[in-house]
């Protein structure tokens, strides 16, 4: 049975994470919040689409025609596209041309239901999107932004370094709908420990992504209802020439077996799944969820590479440090961002002179000024411009440099 399957897979993460503990390791914590109503909508997207949304969320705001506006700056696409060096340029015209590219931001689309006023709606996620100075700015539709901001209730937090890991747009699909049905039913049953999840067949490939209502008013009407008819919807999206995955075996070898792979290898989430038959015919698909809680670091702080680290030190601090200073900073930090971070915003503010910034930075680190209430400090920001900055006008060179030492 597959719930012992699910328990073997966790008993062996558990081992290997007591390997990996050992070895040098970088904990970032970040997360974001997603909306269950926008997890469980149906429709299609990118994976990439999905990604920025997900970097998107840890810096926006509000314009004054009340559409979210996410704030994307070029460290972070570079991580997302693995780019060291070179223009963003093309990574960006190919997600946003389609002539470009056949996929593109502009796709990710919703099919919405509005059961209490009984009506159905269809959205365009992302309505605009410009690129200056390396950085990438998203709107997304301001129909959804009571879905985007400001969740109270209703919503699951999802790791930003497990969606970034995800390669298939049908694992990050997975990713969120089973991690949003595992945490509700938890949190309702009080209980750990494996949950099992059915979807119809139909109904899965509806929330993957797979087929969609193709502005059919049949296909439309049907989903509006509170119990939709799937064998009905099944023979509407094949007379519209939706037959992409159309035999189980193909769906099961090229989308569930390879979303399961990706999700038990790079998430906190441990999935296995049987098929459930009426006959000889596959109907639906029975998920068994469990999280590895093991260690919980996996979920709470996922590793990362120091060289990722690096470049955002010196995207925030190279005015006033070298590479090399930099690099010793990030070690006395043990490569915690934030408490570099907090370190240099209160050498920015200290009210008197730093002589030697490089020392006085590691002092901070080391001895938590910043965290020292006691002894507040008066604002004079830059305060410590009498030593020269370095004078580097590209910050492409700075990469560079960092990938040569």
């Amino acid at each position: 049975m597959n719930i012992k399957g699910v328990q073997k897979r966790k008993a062996l993460i558990v081992g290997e994470n007591m390997k990996d503990n050992k070895k040098e390791q970088l904990a970032v914590r970040q997360s974001y919040k997603k909306s269950n109503e926008l997890i469980n909508a149906m429709g299609k997207g990118t994976a990439l689409s999905q990604k920025l949304f997900a970097i998107g969320m840890q810096n926006i705001t509000i314009d004054e025609t009340n559409n979210v506006v996410a704030t994307i700056y070029g460290t972070e696409l570079r991580k997302m596209f693995k780019s060291t060096s070179g223009s963003l340029y093309e990574h960006i015209e190919a997600l946003c041309d389609r002539q470009v590219k056949g996929a593109t931001i502009f796709d990710w689309n919703l099919l919405m239901k509005d059961k209490e006023n009984g009506k159905i709606e269809a959205h365009q996620v992302v309505t605009d999107a410009s690129f200056k100075n390396g950085t990438l700015t998203l709107r997304y539709n301001n129909s959804l932004t009571d879905k985007i901001v400001n969740l109270q209730k209703d919503y699951t937090v999802l790791s930003l370094a497990e969606t970034l890991k995800l390669k298939s747009v049908y694992s990050l699909r997975l990713y969120e709908m089973l991690k949003s049905a595992y945490d509700y039913k938890k949190a309702i049953t009080k209980e750990s420990g494996v949950q099992v999840f059915d979807y119809n067949l139909t109904e899965l490939k509806l929330e993957l992504g797979i087929i969609n209502s193709g502005g059919d008013n049949k296909i439309k009407a049907e989903l509006e209802k509170d119990f939709p008819d799937y064998d009905k919807i099944d023979e509407l999206v094949e007379k519209n020439g939706q037959t992409k995955y159309k035999e189980y075996k193909i769906f099961n070898r090229n989308v569930l077996a390879k979303a399961k792979d990706e999700l038990n290898l790079k998430t906190s989430l441990i999935v296995e799944y049987d098929p459930i038959k009426s006959g000889r015919k596959t109907v639906g698909i029975r998920f068994f969820v469990d999280k590895n809680d093991s260690g919980n670091e996996k979920e709470k702080a996922q590793v990362v590479n120091k060289d990722e680290v690096l470049d955002e030190l010196i995207e925030l601090m190279h005015d006033y440090f070298k590479i090399k200073e930099i690099r010793e900073i990030a070690e006395v930090a043990q490569y915690d961002i934030e408490k570099v971070r907090k370190a240099y915003d209160y050498m920015l503010d200290y009210n008197s002179t730093v002589d030697v910034p490089i020392a006085f930075m590691k002092q901070c680190i080391k001895e938590e000024y910043y965290n020292n209430k006691a002894n507040p400090i008066k604002s004079k920001r830059n305060s410590f411009n009498n030593f020269e900055q370095n004078k580097v006008d590209d910050f492409e060179e700075l990469e560079k440099q960092l990938l040569d030492n």
